[in-house]
């Protein structure tokens, strides 16, 4: 079937509160000049003495431009930044980035390297193999497609670009949130490099370094490595239950720039990464003894259905045989044991059913850049990813064999980009035209085990997706520019139920399940006749415009309207069985959006914000409805109206003293909510997940020069979240109240920046929170995943 979708009308005033909070907004440039003009006086002969605050190039316009220069909500950290920080992977910066979040353990995976990215409440919480990320992360240009294999780990990046909002036109698939940017550093033409390593709580072993090798004029190449290992921080009550939440990870890089001519660069890279760890540290929150999958184990297979199914017997509740609240353990301990009753479960997909979260990645890409002229450039990225994994999960988190899953995935992507990048009229019309496509293939085989029933709850995909492109930015008159841009996308998918049937009835054999109501049998399909193939094919245009205004050299305002398209897919977890595949429909978002950005008091003091109001339609939410059966489903289920604002501030406002600070406000409703919705529990009273209303951030370090000894430089960075709903049905349970987390350091680098050390502590008020959660009715269990506990490390590091 074909779905396009059209542009939205302009939605209908605001409410007086919003209209005013855009009035305080278009008055701040105003607020902004003055400000600038009373301070330069009075601090011109100090702003002499030492460097301003940082000017950061971006690419979010597929040209290098300014960060100050680009109208578009963004944020962008360095490397060095990054380092100040201590961050290790990619989704360690949702900690001190307005409006944006990162569950780096995805409900319902097992797999430690599946992230969920929310930007303005707007993303996708399921992993599985047939659902689209509502939020694209690219890697040197690179589209990555999955979520499975997304926590990238910080191997030599120069830079992280989050940007807010629809990125429908340049970015283009799947980015109706917003994209998220890694940029990693060139080889340098000098021989160079560094060496780190780290230790710390839970017997942390970290190496990383990355050294620039020259090899001829014009041919340079860089070696990049990690390596890192710590103990698990969920830890087992019972000998057979292993400590989860461990690290195990090996990565590598490979770059080479070639410069044939002035005119033409061309950058290869091969990366990969290796993962052994446990599964993810999932926990158990609240344990419901008198569920269906519970009460069948309690009197059946317990071994003591006397004690584990007699509710008034109080000796169940520690008789480790029974299933019930005594293995609510949450939140750093569990009873899982990764043992099964059914011997066709535990002897393996393809390996024997064990804690494990297995990862291997590799990709390579090319990017040539060619100058045609000085007013026309060509550029081509070509990439392939591969992605296989395993991984286990005891959801029941006891000796006891309730509801557990063991995973095999493969997954593959083919992308080839071209862009052509032009300027005219002396530099006042500058344009970028390109092309899109991409081809994958994936094969999930999702082994679900219910007391001794098995299941195959998988998905074959194959998806292929097209796109052109244009956009380009007029300056009307001096310092008004207009930009305007617009994409064609279609995707296809198509999904087949080779991996979608029963394996072994157990318990359930001859009950009448099947759509027909015929008794559930060995080898019945899940979804329709197996060997059925579904395919969708979804097509949307999605422009932009914005006109920007610089009115002076400190200040640039700008409006915007922007579109955004999410593919739909395919539900890969029924039960009981459909008669065919089922499917949803794509995700639309209209964003319109008001921002400044200035650099004052002679670049001491930078504030960058955005006041937005985004449109959300046919919303893909992950539910259990009972009229579907018991397993989490995505449907197309709600429309929404998101509000907000983010501003962020970065000051020196004395030499050494480096400030930063971040607000973020998100005023996220249900706007209407279908039958689909409301069978599940979501009404328009019911808050968005993942979207808390205030995200806030405040860091500050200083640099003490000592003469003749280096320097030192202590810094404290807080982050505050406000209640977040990690499902889309409200449990209470899964409920995350506002939280607070404080990491500190103080590092020494010596006079010739050559050595340096660093020790500090990550959350150090040992704050207690929920990053991620699910609830499941059929197995009595709400599990969840914590972050993690307070943590010391000491780092040393050589530069040459």
């Amino acid at each position: 079937m074909t779905r396009v979708n059209k542009a939205h009308s302009a939605p209908r005033a605001g409410s007086r509160r919003w209209l005013a909070t855009l009035a305080i907004g278009a008055s701040l440039p105003s607020l902004l000049i003055a400000t600038e003009v009373r301070a330069q006086t009075a601090t011109a002969a100090e702003e002499t003495a030492y460097e301003g605050i940082e000017m950061i190039t971006v690419t979010a316009r597929r040209r290098a431009e300014s960060m100050q220069d680009t109208p578009i909500a963004i944020s962008a950290v360095t490397a060095e930044g990054l380092t100040a920080r201590a961050i290790d992977n990619v989704t360690q910066i949702g900690d001190f980035t307005p409006n944006v979040k990162f569950n780096s353990s995805v409900p319902v995976s097992a797999s430690n390297a599946t992230a969920a990215i929310f930007i303005r409440g707007i993303g996708q919480n399921d992993y599985q193999l047939s659902a689209d990320p509502g939020v694209g992360l690219y890697l040197d240009g690179v589209y990555i497609s999955r979520g499975v294999g997304n926590i990238l780990d910080v191997l030599n990046v120069e830079r992280i670009e989050v940007l807010r909002g629809p990125q429908g036109t340049l970015f283009g698939r799947n980015t109706i949130g917003g994209a998220v940017s890694v940029v990693t550093k060139k080889p340098s033409d000098t021989l160079g490099g560094t060496l780190e390593g780290t230790t710390g709580r839970f017997n942390r072993i970290q190496l990383k370094g990355s050294i620039d090798i020259p090899l001829a004029e014009g041919i340079y190449s860089s070696f990049a490595g990690f390596y890192h290992k710590r103990d698990g921080y969920v830890k087992g009550v019972i000998p057979a239950a292993p400590d989860l939440g461990d690290t195990d990870q090996l990565a590598g890089r490979f770059a080479l720039r070639l410069e044939p001519s002035e005119s033409v660069t061309i950058d290869l890279a091969v990366d990969g990464t290796r993962a052994r760890e446990n599964s993810a540290p999932n926990v158990a929150i609240s344990i419901d003894e008198n569920a269906p999958a519970p009460q069948v184990w309690n009197a059946v297979y317990s071994g003591a259905p006397g004690i584990c199914a007699n509710s008034a017997n109080a000796a169940r509740l520690t008789d480790q045989r029974c299933y019930n609240s005594q293995w609510a353990l949450a939140p750093y301990r569990h009873g899982g044991t990764f043992s099964a009753i059914s011997p066709v479960f535990a002897n393996g997909n393809p390996e024997p059913y064990q804690s494990a979260s297995d990862l291997n990645i590799w990709g390579v890409s090319g990017t040539l850049e060619w100058k045609l002229s000085d007013a026309l450039t060509f550029k081509s990225i070509t990439a392939y990813r591969k992605v296989t994994g395993f991984w286990t999960r005891d959801s029941d988190h006891s000796p006891a064999s309730i509801v557990q899953t063991n995973s095999d995935w493969t997954q593959d992507q083919f992308s080839q980009e071209v862009q052509l990048l032009g300027d005219m009229f002396d530099g006042s019309f500058n344009w970028v035209l390109g092309g899109y496509y991409s081809d994958e293939h994936g094969n999930h085989k999702d082994l679900v085990n219910i007391v001794d029933a098995v299941f195959l709850s998988g998905a074959v995909l194959d998806g292929k997706s097209l796109a052109f492109f244009g956009q380009g930015t007029y300056e009307i008159v001096k310092d008004l520019n207009l930009t305007a841009g617009i994409r064609w996308t279609e995707d296809k998918k198509s999904f087949g139920n080779a991996n979608q049937f029963v394996v072994d009835a157990g318990f359930l054999r001859g009950a009448p399940f099947n759509p027909d109501g015929s008794g559930l049998q060995d080898g019945d399909p899940l979804m329709g006749p197996l060997g059925q193939t579904s395919t969708i094919k979804d097509t949307a245009w999605t422009p932009m415009v914005s006109l920007a205004y610089r009115f002076s050299p400190e200040l640039l305002t700008y409006v915007s309207y922007s579109e955004g398209f999410k593919g739909g897919g395919f539900t890969q977890r029924v039960f009981p069985p459909f008669a065919f595949i089922p499917s949803f429909k794509p995700e639309t978002s209209t964003t319109y959006e008001f921002g400044f950005k200035s650099d004052l008091l002679g670049r001491k003091l930078r504030v960058n914000g955005a006041v937005f109001m985004n449109d959300y339609d046919n919303l893909q939410i992950t539910v259990n409805d009972p009229t579907l059966g018991f397993a989490p489903i995505i449907q197309n289920a709600a429309k929404a109206r998101i509000k907000g604002f983010e501003l962020e501030m970065q000051a020196r406002p004395v030499g050494g003293l480096q400030l930063d600070a971040g607000i973020g406000y998100l005023d996220a409703k249900y706007r209407s909510v279908d039958i689909r919705a409301l069978n599940a529990g979501v009404t328009t009273a019911t808050k968005l997940q993942n979207a808390p209303k205030w995200t806030l951030s405040a860091g500050a370090s200083y640099t003490i020069e000592v003469d003749g000894v280096g320097n030192f430089q202590p810094r404290v960075d807080w982050s505050y979240r406000s209640r977040v709903y990690n499902d889309a049905v409200n449990n209470p349970l899964l409920v995350q109240d506002g939280y607070h987390l404080v990491n500190a350091s103080i590092a020494y680098s010596d006079a010739d920046k050559r050595w340096g050390v660093t020790v500090g502590v990550k959350n150090l008020t040992k704050e207690v929170y929920l990053g991620s959660g699910y609830a499941d009715s059929f197995g009595g269990v709400v599990e969840g995943v914590y972050g993690r506990p307070r943590e010391w490390f000491l780092s040393a590091r050589y530069t040459f």
